[in-house]
């Protein structure tokens, strides 16, 4: 009889368990999810960078022929912003673009769009 009243006792605590093991499943999914935003718009991130540092040497290849028309056009294709300083013996291009966020609240972290930069100099003589 002894065990007659444990078994109902381990049986009652399985039951109660799984219905824990949903309650914290609910908790921790937020913060899941956010680390999951997080990484999926660092990547985003990466991936503009990569493709601005190619970008910026399309730029500089434009610039440096003489094409202007084609760099007009490219720029706007690109939505890309461009500055050009000239110094002694060299000229700067910075390139620009913003990259707008996915995660919820980025914007208490990061400013939202995100700017991301690139920066070439060329020297001529």
């Amino acid at each position: 009889m002894k065990n007659l009243g444990k078994d109902i006792v381990k049986k009652k605590m399985n039951k109660n368990k799984s219905g824990q093991a949903l309650v914290e499943f609910v908790l921790i999914l937020p913060i899941i999810l956010m680390i999951l935003f997080i990484v999926i718009d660092l990547a985003n991130v990466f991936y503009n960078k990569n493709k601005l540092e190619s970008t910026t040497d399309t730029i500089v290849s434009y610039i440096e022929s003489g094409e202007s028309s084609k760099l007009n056009k490219f720029i706007k294709d690109e939505d890309v912003t461009y500055t050009s300083t000239s110094g002694a013996g060299e000229y700067v291009i910075t390139v620009k673009k913003d990259v707008v966020l996915s995660t919820p609240f980025a914007d208490m972290f990061f400013d939202n769009p995100y700017t991301i930069k690139t920066k070439r100099v060329v020297l001529y003589e």
